[in-house]
């Protein structure tokens, strides 16, 4: 097929698209095209807490804790009274350690003796900007995050030692993704979705770039909406990410490199903001609740909100008539066998 017939095709099905959404219910033609097509994206802000879950075997190695600091040392020389190499910093700087001496009171496990793994905790600070196209329920979008990131050093499940932690790795990250979201059900003003985002993370100034390789992450969620008006939201997403990244280790180790899996639970409140679709009533005290038509000075009739942006803009009639709030609040919750009269 040649390439200005694609270039048709493609543009009859964009313009069929967009103008599913251009039609208010007052005329064919959406007087406000632009705004229409601007009101299809949605600018999504939140912030919230990420608890990571480090871990990774540590097959041909053994753990050492001194008075110095941890380390993985070659599991060949693990034995008290030895003398050994290793690495400390081993999951965010990768530091070599020559010539370490194990005395008798040094806290030293092998892999045989637990279950394989090593482990930590970290917890982030979220920042998220996202920007996603509204195609009827199916949601096409990115977005941009910063992370401020803390996370405590990996060592065995249950492990005790008299000598002191030695410290946390501190990072800012910052990650880029691509989102793939879908509006399942909505009730009243709440509505229910589920997102899929995938991208690359940028591990930050904590971690060395030059010995570290961060996989794509996968993340996957669920939306619990709060919708104020067609133009305002608030939300709580829940969230589980699916992520690791590789460490390379200095040659003359046991093992070239170290696979290190950081999946992480998120909880991000934020809002949600679509561009509206008509400008505001120019009448200073206008308050129509709904979508109305009204004459400029030059006597030209214009179709607008009356509304701003975080109230609805077509409640239906006496919503938001106090009295009627007032018996909302006094109402009585209604159950078949328990009210019966009589």
């Amino acid at each position: 097929m040649r390439p200005y017939l694609l270039v048709a095709i493609f543009s009859l099905a964009c313009t069929s698209l967009f103008a599913q959404g251009f039609n208010p219910g007052f005329e064919e033609r959406h007087p406000y095209p632009f705004r229409a097509f601007l009101n299809k994206f949605s600018l999504n802000l939140s912030s919230g807490y990420a608890r990571t879950f480090y871990k990774h075997d540590f097959t041909s190695f053994a753990y050492l804790r001194n008075a110095q600091n941890s380390y993985l040392i070659n599991a060949a020389n693990a034995s008290p009274g030895s003398v050994s190499s290793g690495y400390s910093e081993w999951f965010s700087t990768v530091t070599p350690a020559q010539n370490l001496t194990i005395l008798e009171d040094d806290r030293l496990v092998r892999y045989d003796s637990v279950d394989g793994v090593l482990k930590s905790k970290g917890y982030s600070i979220p920042l998220n900007l996202a920007l996603y196209f509204n195609l009827s329920r199916l949601r096409i979008g990115g977005g941009v995050a910063l992370d401020f990131h803390k996370a405590n050093h990996p060592e065995p499940e249950g492990f005790l030692s008299e000598y002191e932690d030695p410290g946390k790795v501190r990072s800012t990250m910052n990650r880029y993704y691509v989102l793939l979201g879908y509006s399942a059900y909505e009730y009243y003003d709440l509505a229910f979705g589920v997102d899929l985002r995938a991208g690359k993370v940028n591990m930050g100034s904590g971690f060395d770039k030059s010995s570290i390789e961060s996989s794509p992450f996968f993340n996957i969620g669920v939306s619990l909406e709060k919708v104020y008006s067609e133009y305002f939201r608030v939300y709580l997403r829940p969230s589980y990410e699916f992520k690791s990244y590789t460490v390379s280790l200095p040659e003359g180790g046991p093992q070239p490199d170290l696979k290190i899996n950081d999946n992480a639970f998120q909880l991000t409140l934020g809002v949600s903001i679509n561009y509206p679709d008509l400008p505001r009533s120019p009448i200073p005290n206008d308050k129509t609740q709904m979508k109305h038509y009204v004459s400029d000075s030059k006597g030209n009739r214009m179709l607008v909100r009356g509304q701003p942006f975080w109230k609805k803009q077509d409640p239906k009639i006496g919503e938001l008539y106090p009295e009627l709030q007032k018996s909302k609040r006094k109402r009585k919750l209604r159950l078949p066998f328990f009210n019966k009269k009589k």
